[in-house]
């Protein structure tokens, strides 16, 4: 279009910025970092006054990087001007990005300003720093959050009869606990669906109720004093639990009489669980006296297990045994194989019939394979229990620390050994990799 015309239609004249549907505005203005979001009051008259209904507040690493940009170091001050400003309900805020609070007397502020304006999403991600900062008690009050995360920072009890009856996603990174436990807290979450705990390092009881609970992620340390139990999470369909457990051995010794088998507290409850992983040493937990073939209740719905697996330990072999019986309608299986010393224990009695037979299992991968006997011997024991089994990819690792004369076959050898084990699946192929690369032969 001319100039020329521009000019003549006056449809076509006048300010286009201010002159944007209400839409487009909301559009660009939830696009835009927090900062440059306020910072478009200046564009017009009409676009003064529109930041402030935002239904989202994110302050991350971006809101950091434009305040050292324009050499301002004041964050609280421009986070506590633009919440004093706000005007509606606020569904998310997220404090994250390190970004240096150091008066947690803001932090309060922001979260009873946050209680009154019906926030849905809250993410507060602090800096290790704070990590003994106590979150006040109107957190208790955000009465219609569904999704929670919070890191380095410590929860009190709360208030009698306060929950978050909304809840769906909790996330906690390194939270301490000061009057009460998980079950406390998750306890009063009765629409839980998500839970995540990151850097478990608490003394106390670890123990979940939750009726409407689908995914269990949990990392961290456990001592084996402490008490674990899932209770009544018949919606479970994932579960992921990278625990470290310390003090093992004391536990063998000092088992309680007529206490309930740790196998029946943690699994006990997962009957409709899909996918599975467990990693670190806490295989190791539920051997007590002894290893069942397999567990009392059958995983009929699982269809994913990852494990991790000392190869030197014949009790977290046994158990990873255990699990894999357990699941008969198994379609994947990854397998961390760890092993510490030269030391090759007795592989487990593994059985044989058509009870330990995975019919449906088509996919083993297998990270960290040293070419120890007992991997070996592992290895060929699921090629003999597959019949359906389209694919075993196997990585190999070579630990540097074992001396020239002490490591295993690797390479071309290797792959040789591996493609000799009989396969009861007429379409089972086995892939060897090491650093990263497929092995074949003559290569």
């Amino acid at each position: 279009m001319s100039l020329s015309k521009l000019k003549l239609d006056p449809s076509l004249n006048g300010d286009i910025i201010s002159n944007m549907p209400p839409n487009i505005m909301e559009t660009i203005l939830s696009r835009l970092p927090i900062k440059e979001a306020v910072r478009t009051c200046i564009l017009s008259k009409k676009w003064r006054y529109n930041w402030i209904t935002l239904p989202e507040l994110i302050f991350d690493f971006t809101l950091r990087k434009a305040m050292i940009n324009r050499n301002d170091d004041n964050v609280e001050k421009f986070i506590d001007d633009v919440l004093s400003l706000h005007r509606g309900p606020i569904c998310k805020f997220e404090l994250s990005g390190n970004l240096c609070i150091q008066n947690t007397g803001y932090i309060d502020k922001w979260i009873l300003c946050l209680s009154r304006n019906d926030i849905q999403e809250f993410i507060l991600c602090l800096q290790p720093l704070l990590r003994d900062y106590e979150l006040p008690s109107c957190l208790y009050s955000c009465e219609l959050v569904t999704h929670l995360h919070l890191s380095y920072c410590t929860l009190k009890r709360p208030p009698l009869f306060s929950s978050f009856n909304f809840l769906k996603s909790l996330l906690l990174y390194k939270v301490e606990f000061v009057g009460f436990t998980y079950e406390n807290l998750v306890s009063r979450c009765p629409v839980l669906e998500r839970l995540k705990i990151e850097g478990l390092a608490s003394y106390t009881d670890f123990i979940i109720y939750a009726p409407k609970l689908k995914s269990l992620v949990v990392n961290g340390f456990f001592e084996v004093t402490q008490n674990i139990c899932l209770k009544n999470t018949p919606l479970l369909e994932c579960v992921s639990l990278n625990l470290h457990c310390c003090g093992l051995n004391s536990k063998r010794l000092n088992r309680r009489e007529g206490e309930n088998s740790l196998l029946i507290k943690v699994f006990g409850c997962l009957d409709g669980v899909e996918k599975l992983s467990v990693r670190g040493n806490f295989l190791k937990l539920f051997v007590v006296d002894f290893v069942p073939t397999k567990l009392p209740n059958t995983y009929y719905r699982m269809k994913s297990l990852e494990l991790q697996i000392c190869f030197n330990d014949v009790l977290m072999v046994s158990m990873a045994l255990c699990l894999i019986r357990s699941a008969p309608n198994l379609e994947e299986l990854k397998i961390d194989a760890i092993i510490h010393t030269r030391i090759q224990p007795q592989f487990p009695e593994i059985g044989d019939g058509p009870e330990f037979s995975l019919n449906q299992l088509r996919n083993v991968k297998i990270n960290s394979f040293g070419g120890w006997r007992r991997q070996l011997e592992f290895v060929e024991f699921l090629l003999s229990i597959t019949p359906v089994l389209e694919k075993m990819s196997i990585y190999g690792h070579k630990d540097p620390t074992i001396a020239e004369g002490y490591d295993p076959m690797h390479g071309a050898m290797m792959l040789e050994v591996l493609m000799r084990f009989p396969r009861v699946s007429p379409e089972a192929k086995i892939e060897y990799f090491e650093a990263g690369k497929l092995v074949e032969f003559g290569k």
